[in-house]
Order: structure tokens, then C-alpha cells, then sequence
């Protein structure tokens, strides 16, 4: 039985610089082998799109105010996650990479990133359509309409390719990290709120939903976003873990006269 738990948990678990098999972080899970090539392809097209929708996004953003939304923060995690990831299979190509051992700094900002962005891409768009996407005065001709159609559903399309297509580890004892940034955008707002901050039409919140002037109704919100950035962390650990058990019985098993032997979580390091 495959255990997915470490019994020894160290420090440095809970932080990025412990991973013995860096191939982990550039080549793909549906590839048979160690070759960054087939990922670089998916990281290129992926950085392509995810910069050109940061810069479509800047360049309509009601500047100032462009930085106080958690959809723009989105935006540059998702953004940081594709050029860091790009940046490590490019040194992959290049044999810079070592093969095994702590890795590089910017393999470990690469996986703080991705750490961070899949599971607040995801909230963020659940949070839009469910809460905050009006039907009723949607314009399908208004190019503010796809705009915010594309903000809030190609981020989380490109975290899911990221995630599906890699072998990036994510472990169950990183999830510190993405909480931390929601926690950080919940006090921020407290505090923009506090001085007297607005939003791109002068109403005084960020949100109408994180409107602190309610702060009941608006305490229930954050605390509901928080369980489910815990719930949709989980569910990608959970979804992480079935792509390697897939992957290395459909593709990285290379001969059928051995016995396959499942990937060694307790090295992947998914605790």
C-alpha cells in the first residue's frame, strides 16, 4: 500500500528546500524519460498567455486603484508561477539544473508560486461567478465582458494545465502558503478600508461583498473564503497525488517484465 504520509516530518518540509528528484520540477508526468523539452513547449505557451492577460488587464485598469483587487493579484501569481516555471525548464534545457540535491532558488520561487496561484486562481473564480458575475447586465459585445471573463476563468485554466502536465510536487504541508497571501488580503482590505480607500467609482470597500462597514456579514465571507482555500488546496494535493499514481502506470512504466513499482511518495514529498 502506498502511503502518502510521511511518519518523520522535519522543518525543512514546510518550507522549499527539500526535493531529492529535481526532474520533478521540468520535465512532464505523460512523458516517458527526464526531458524538459515537451514542458518548455506547455511553459512557453502558457507564459505567452498569461502575460498577455496581465498586460490586456493593466492596460484597461482603472489605474490607481488596478492594484487593490485580489483578481489582479491573481493575475501576477499566475503570471509569476508561468515565467518562473519557463525560467526553470529553460535551465533545464541548458543542463544547468543539477540532477538531484537542494534545489536552485529560483526552482524553489518557482514552486512557492505554484504553491500559491492554483489555489487562488480557483477561488478567485468561484468567487466571481458565484458571488459577484450580474447575468443580468452582462453585454457579450462589450469587451470589458470578456475581459472579466477571461481574468476570472483562463487563470484557472492555466494553473490546471500547469498542474495536469508537470510532476511539480505539492505538499499537504505547504498549504501555510496560499492561506497566508488570503489571510493577507483580508487584513489589507481591513486596512484600506480603515484609510479611507475606495474603489475605481468611489464606493468605499474594494468589494461590495467585503464591504467592512458590515464587518458581520463580511467576517462570514472571509472566514468562508478561508475554509474554502483549505477545501480547494486540499482537493489539488488530492489531485496531485492521482496524477503520479496515473502517470506512472499509463506512461513512466517502461517495461512490462518488471513489476511496476508505484512512485515513492514518502521522496515526492506530498506531507
Amino acid at each position: 500500500m502506498v502511503k502518502y504520509f510521511r511518519k518523520n516530518i522535519c522543518l525543512s518540509d514546510f518550507w522549499l528546500s527539500s526535493h531529492e528528484r529535481l526532474s520533478d520540477f521540468y520535465a512532464s508526468s505523460w512523458q516517458r524519460g527526464d526531458s524538459p523539452v515537451p514542458l518548455l513547449v506547455i511553459r512557453m505557451l502558457v507564459a505567452i498567455v498569461a502575460l498577455a492577460i496581465l498586460a490586456w488587464s493593466v492596460y484597461e485598469a482603472p489605474v490607481p486603484h488596478w492594484v487593490i483587487y485580489l483578481t489582479n493579484w491573481g493575475l501576477v501569481l499566475v503570471s509569476a508561477m508561468a515565467v518562473s516555471g519557463l525560467l526553470v525548464s529553460l535551465s533545464a534545457a541548458k543542463k544547468a539544473l543539477p540532477d538531484e540535491g537542494v534545489p536552485p532558488w529560483y526552482v524553489s520561487m518557482y514552486w512557492l508560486f505554484y504553491n500559491i496561484s492554483g489555489t487562488i486562481a480557483i477561488v478567485i473564480t468561484l468567487l466571481y461567478w458565484i458571488l459577484l458575475f450580474d447575468s443580468s447586465s452582462a453585454v457579450v459585445k462589450d469587451r470589458m465582458f470578456w475581459l472579466e471573463t477571461v481574468t476570472h476563468g483562463f487563470n484557472t485554466i492555466l494553473v490546471l494545465v500547469e498542474l495536469f502536465a508537470s510532476r511539480t510536487p505539492l505538499r499537504f504541508a505547504h498549504i501555510y502558503q496560499p492561506l497566508g497571501v488570503g489571510v493577507w488580503y483580508a487584513v489589507f482590505s481591513v486596512i484600506y478600508y480603515v484609510a479611507g480607500g475606495t474603489d475605481g467609482l468611489g464606493n468605499p470597500f474594494i468589494y461590495e461583498i467585503l464591504d467592512w462597514s458590515r464587518p458581520g456579514p463580511t467576517t462570514v465571507l472571509v472566514v468562508a473564503a478561508t475554509l474554502g482555500l483549505i477545501i480547494v488546496y486540499s482537493a489539488l494535493w488530492g489531485v496531485t497525488i492521482a496524477r503520479d499514481k496515473l502517470t506512472g502506470v499509463l506512461i513512466r512504466t517502461t517495461s512490462h517484465n518488471l513489476p511496476f513499482t508505484p512512485p515513492d511518495f514518502s521522496v515526492s514529498g506530498y506531507a
